[in-house]
C-alpha cells in the first residue's frame, strides 16, 4: 500500500480534491469487510460521520490509530467523531500532530 496520500491532484486545468473517503476494514480489497466508515474532509479537518461494524466487532485502539495515521497522511490538523455511550452522543475531537512518531512506524509484512 501507499505510504503517502494527496488530497489534491491536477489533471490539465482541473484540480481534483478529496472531500470524502470511504474506509473498509478488510484484509484484501474485494473480500467481505467487517467494518465501514466514511470520513468527510472540510479544510484541514475531518469528520468520521459514519462507522458501522458487524455484530461483535468493536472499533479498537488499533483502528483508531489507523485512522489517525491516514488523517496525518492527508495533512489534516484534527479529526472529529461522535461516540455513543449508553445511548448518549458524546462528540470528540482529536488534534493530529504532523510530527507524531506514529507516522515513522514501518511494518514489514509477508
Amino acid at each position: 500500500m501507499q505510504h503517502t496520500a494527496s488530497r489534491f491532484t491536477q489533471i490539465g486545468e482541473w484540480v481534483f480534491e478529496v472531500k470524502m473517503v470511504r474506509a473498509l476494514k478488510v484484509q484484501d480489497y474485494g473480500k467481505p469487510y467487517s467494518s465501514v466508515a466514511t470520513i468527510t474532509v472540510n479544510g484541514d479537518s475531518g469528520y468520521i460521520d459514519t462507522q458501522m461494524s458487524r455484530a461483535g466487532e468493536e472499533f479498537s485502539r488499533q483502528d483508531c490509530s489507523t485512522f489517525y495515521d491516514f488523517c496525518q497522511r492527508l495533512e489534516l490538523k484534527q479529526i472529529s467523531y461522535d461516540k455513543i455511550r449508553q445511548g448518549i452522543r458524546i462528540p470528540r475531537t482529536i488534534d493530529i500532530n504532523a510530527n507524531d512518531a506514529r507516522r515513522a512506524r514501518i511494518q514489514v509484512v509477508k
